[in-house]
């Protein structure tokens, strides 16, 4: 069995905001494993500083799941841990906070190891909370704490799922980047980073296995305003990256479709479902983040059994390696096929999505804090702001960002010759508001939030921003005329027909 590995920097920085803390707690508990060690070096000690504290790491077996069907939860002591009784709290994220829903029966926490395979595969736990009756969940995102018998001590945001609406009757389906949070996760190895060193990156990562709280970040400011606005949008359901991939007309009825801030991995099924979406339905779609299906992914089930119905519980990525797809696409274009960026020889450019794409990125620790000014107000989303063009809306540019022109050529990463998706006029893509954030690498960057009607009649909204989502309930970013421009944003582009 090989040790459980370190994060990476970027990783590790992007989620220090994510709120993971253990308490109460001993001195001597809160030094336990705080060594750091390069990944996958083998001691039974690698933590990093935020995940030092994280005492039993657990997981769910699945992404998604309906009301009634049932869930486990895997759960082990970290490295070092000693066996220990515990039990799963379950919270429902809703306005203005956590709602507790369940509490299971105390159950024997130890440690187990994970295999060299454990980061493609999953490590293989048994269930520690087996069958879970979800039949009395409403839909929503959820998340379980575990807490410890004697001490009452709290490993919080253990595992984290979606319970969607089979109904499928609200106003907006806010379609979550379940998919970028495993493309980040190197628990057990490897992740699918770093982008361009074919040797050190895994090619395949792994749902089954405890997953940084990433959702934490950003998402669930975006999740909090919804639930405080479902009420007056007709109600507000959610999916997983899968859950699209799987049934691509789910996004078809609502009159509202939302992804999240950080949603870079897509299958080319979840391409085509939201090209259908804006370009021949004409249905409104609004990106309330950055990156947007930037890197193709396909997914893969290698412990299903024999007829089972597909979970979606690998990640295939091969990015700069060669994909061996290409060799074995039958009828089917491998241009459609392989698992590097969209943008990949001006296949299928995200620009032609969503009207901009990402440009650039700087460390999530950095001290940058950039802000969007308003580039017009002319239009009923900005009733009640009472900003002028050049105003400052929010310090939310950052921490990636995307613009119409990402290379700055011109092209707008689109080829006649070569793209498989037509070009979206430029002069239908507007800009809202516009940033000047500074990249990692040194080099000034412009942020755009962009707004373009397709030509079936769809309004596509682009925020560019990974952060958008901290203006709407981060402390220290929040900000009340920002959040009424969104207000009358979603409001607008929800409204039944």
């Amino acid at each position: 069995m090989s040790s459980w590995p370190t994060i990476p920097r970027r990783l590790l920085l992007a989620l220090a905001g994510a709120g993971l803390a253990v308490s109460p707690r001993s001195a001597a508990a809160a030094s336990e494993g705080s060594t750091t060690a390069p990944l996958g070096a083998p001691s039974s000690a690698i933590w990093t500083e935020f995940f030092k504290g994280q005492r039993i790491w657990a997981y769910a077996d699945r992404q998604s799941l309906r009301p009634g069907e049932p869930l486990n939860i895997m759960a082990a002591g970290g490295p070092g841990q000693p066996v220990r009784r515990a039990r799963l709290e379950v919270f429902r994220v809703s306005a203005p906070g956590p709602t507790p829903v369940w509490t299971s029966d105390f159950a024997e926490v130890r440690y187990r190891g994970a295999t060299a395979s454990a980061a493609a595969i999953g490590p293989g736990w048994p269930p520690t909370f087996a069958a879970i009756d979800t039949s009395a969940w409403a839909p929503g995102c959820y998340y379980a704490d575990i807490v410890e018998q004697t001490t009452a001590t709290r490993d919080v945001k253990a595992a984290f799922w979606i319970v969607t609406n089979p109904k499928r009757s609200g106003a907006v389906l806010l379609r979550l980047g379940t998919n970028t949070y495993q493309a980040y996760n190197p628990w057990g190895g490897h992740s699918l980073y770093p982008n361009d060193d074919d040797e050190n990156r895994g090619l395949i990562v792994s749902f089954d296995r405890p997953t940084p709280p990433s959702f934490f970040e950003y998402d669930v400011f975006l999740v909090g305003w919804l639930e405080s606005l479902a009420a007056s949008l007709g109600g507000v359901d959610y999916a997983a990256n899968f859950d699209v991939h799987a049934d691509p007309t789910l996004i078809e009825r609502y009159p509202l479709v939302v992804t999240s801030a950080h949603d870079e991995y897509w299958s080319g099924e979840e391409f085509d479902a939201f090209h259908r979406r804006i370009f021949k339905l004409g249905r409104n779609t609004a990106f309330l983040g950055a990156d947007a299906a930037y890197c193709q992914i396909r997914y893969g089930d290698l412990n299903a059994g024999p007829g089972a119905a597909a979970l979606g519980r690998q990640l295939v990525c091969y990015k700069t390696a060669s994909d061996p797809v290409a060799l074995r696409a039958g009828h089917a274009d491998p241009r459609r096929l392989t698992t590097n960026n969209f943008r990949t020889d001006a296949r299928r450019p995200e620009t032609m999505l969503v009207g901009s794409a990402y440009q650039n990125w700087f460390e999530p620790a950095s001290p940058q804090r950039p802000a969007y000014k308003v580039a017009r107000n002319d239009l009923p989303f900005f009733a009640g702001t009472g900003w002028n063009v050049g105003d400052t809306a929010a310090e939310v540019v950052g921490y990636e960002w995307d613009n119409r022109d990402p290379d700055g050529d011109g092209k707008r990463l689109w080829d006649p010759a070569r793209s498989l998706e037509p070009a979206i006029d430029p002069a239908a893509v507007s800009v809202l508001f516009r940033g000047e954030p500074i990249g990692e690498d040194g080099r000034p960057g412009v942020a755009e939030a962009t707004l373009f009607r397709s030509p079936a009649g769809a309004q596509v909204f682009n925020a560019g921003a990974v952060r958008w989502a901290w203006g709407l309930g981060k402390e220290g970013f929040v900000n009340p005329a920002f959040q009424k421009f969104n207000e009358n944003l979603i409001a607008a582009l929800s409204r039944r027909s």
